[in-house]
């Protein structure tokens, strides 16, 4: 009885870290893939959240998917920071492994995006830097930045359309 449980408890520990590594494995594919296609200078921060993870992939729909990316250039902003949670985002794992990420469908997406205060004129197409439907929900500055929130559902992130909107 006592060789079972402990077998039991193995077997329970190594699913655990087999699910912890195939998300690592995941987020650093994701960040790459999102690098490669949105021609980004590095890699962004991407953290793919829930657990089991290995549930999410064989459901190719996964809970949150957090995003950040850092000095992101662009023609109309100049270089902005941005920050998006995916929640029921869809992705097959055969497309992360690839690092062919080109559209993902998002039951919501939450954006933050900051930029410099000094380039004022843009704020009059403040739509412009949460494109694919995503709504503006609030404008606010802080430490010389201006920092523009939005939401949508049921929104398809086109990542290919990031780079030529740049």
């Amino acid at each position: 009885m006592r060789t079972l449980l402990i077998a039991l408890i193995v077997i329970c520990g190594l699913a655990v870290a087999a699910d912890f590594g195939a998300a690592a494995y995941a987020d650093h594919a994701a960040a790459q893939a999102m690098r490669n296609t949105a021609n980004l200078g590095s890699d962004p921060s991407v953290d793919i959240t829930g657990f089991p993870f290995l549930i999410q992939v064989a459901q190719g729909k996964y809970d949150n998917v957090e995003v950040r990316a850092n000095h992101v250039g662009t023609d109309k902003f100049g270089f902005v920071d941005v920050e998006a949670n995916l929640h029921g985002a869809e992705v097959p794992f055969g497309d992360l492994t690839s690092r062919q990420l080109h559209k993902i469908h998002v039951d919501r997406l939450e954006a933050t995006v900051r930029f410099d205060a000094t380039r004022p004129l843009v704020l009059l197409d403040v739509s412009g830097l949460l494109p694919f439907g995503v709504v503006p929900t609030g404008l606010h500055f802080n430490n010389g930045k201006v920092v523009v929130t939005g939401t949508g559902t049921n929104v398809t992130v086109d990542i290919d359309k990031l780079k030529s909107s740049r």
